[in-house]
């Protein structure tokens, strides 16, 4: 039996959800989004636009070149992966999954907007980062992996499928 991942993301280009690996760091957050300004009396007025806006950030001590390119091309379109993707994370307000996926079948349970029975919200990636630091090279020159690899996720306020 598999065992849960922190995080899938879903490749709608080959319909299956891919874990990515567990990260030696994970920091979730959630913001609310506020339209604001101050009155003349210097009162805050305002209205919230959206709760819980999702943040998930990814820290790596180490990744082998295979796992951070596989990583890399999920958010990336021209090797068949997308900007804006589903994803299944652990939510750190809702201390719980968001999203459901079978680590014994990743072909199953597609991501479906909110009214669906797996409803996933979508992520954009911002500051991926890799670090040479102890690098070693492979008898072609190439890089065995990397060290303090860094994915932050944001989410974009939409479900998928919406």
């Amino acid at each position: 039996m598999a065992t849960r991942a922190l995080v899938y993301v879903y490749n709608a280009h080959t319909s299956l959800w891919v874990a990515l690996p567990t990260p030696s760091d994970y920091n979730g957050s959630a913001s609310t989004l506020v339209n604001s300004a101050r009155n003349t009396q210097g009162q805050v007025i305002g209205d919230v636009i959206k709760s819980d806006v999702a943040k998930i950030e990814l820290k790596w001590n180490f990744l082998t070149l295979a796992q951070y390119t596989a990583l890399a091309q999920l958010f990336e379109p021209l090797y068949n992966g997308a900007f804006f993707n589903a994803v299944s994370f652990f939510d750190v307000i809702k201390g719980d999954f968001y999203g459901t996926v079978n680590p014994n079948n990743l072909a199953q349970n597609p991501p479906t907007n909110k009214s669906g029975i797996n409803p996933c919200k979508v992520f954009y990636p911002n500051d991926r980062k890799v670090a040479f630091a102890h690098l070693k090279l492979d008898s072609n020159g190439k890089p065995i992996g990397y060290t303090d690899v860094s994915l932050n996720l944001i989410d974009t306020g939409k479900m998928y499928g919406e």
